[in-house]
């Protein structure tokens, strides 16, 4: 395994009131290419990214990334359950999440089917194509660290086969890293790290 990119040390965190803590000095090491994050149900796998992503904060502990405090600039992830952008148009949404030049030399729109959809309001959208917008801005963004939240949900067969072809062009790069929450792997795709939250029972 290559020297780590994203290091957690010591991450603490627990939502008020809850019981448990999700996390209690979780600590994990992920190096560049691409990576899981995986886990049961309610094992933290979306908090875990939000704290990434500074949605949320640690109570304790530290997010590194290549020895530095991670910045927010270097982080691409959006929600797309997000309910302040139900009536916005979907060209409006992307133009505001990404550079609209990255966005069409990226050849996104087009390998997910997106093109037909920018002028229509985001709550008309079916459940996986408004997925795809995000999707869509959030690999655009070609952030040193990309967080997708179980990517292929609800997604067409096309839409599936154009993620995995993106997502292998981390593997080998040794500057970025993308970090899939899922249950599983991505089919046919190499990992350079997994972090089980399983095993922290």
């Amino acid at each position: 395994m290559h020297s780590p990119l994203l290091s957690l040390k010591g991450l603490c965190f627990a939502y008020p009131g809850a019981p448990t803590p999700v996390f209690d000095k979780l600590c994990a090491e992920l190096p560049a290419g691409v990576a899981l994050v995986c886990g049961d149900e309610s094992r933290g796998k979306s908090t875990l990214l939000r704290l990434l992503a500074g949605q949320i904060q640690t109570t304790q502990g530290t997010i590194e990334w290549a020895g530095q405090s991670l910045k927010r600039a270097q982080v691409a992830w959006f929600d797309p359950a997000d309910p302040a952008r139900e009536q916005q148009v979907v060209q409006a949404i992307l133009a505001e999440l990404v550079s609209p030049e990255k966005l069409r030399g990226s050849g996104l729109l087009q390998e997910l089917g997106l093109e037909a959809h920018l002028g229509k309001p985001l709550y008309q959208l079916s459940t996986g194509s408004r997925r795809k917008v995000f999707l869509a801005a959030a690999l655009a963004q070609d952030a040193p660290l990309t967080l997708l939240d179980q990517p292929f949900m609800a997604l067409d067969q096309p839409s599936v086969d154009a993620l995995l072809r993106r997502f292998a062009t981390w593997q080998g790069c040794a500057e970025r890293l993308l970090l899939i929450a899922d249950y599983l792997p991505p089919a046919g795709l190499a990992l350079s790290g997994t972090l089980d939250l399983d095993g922290l029972r």
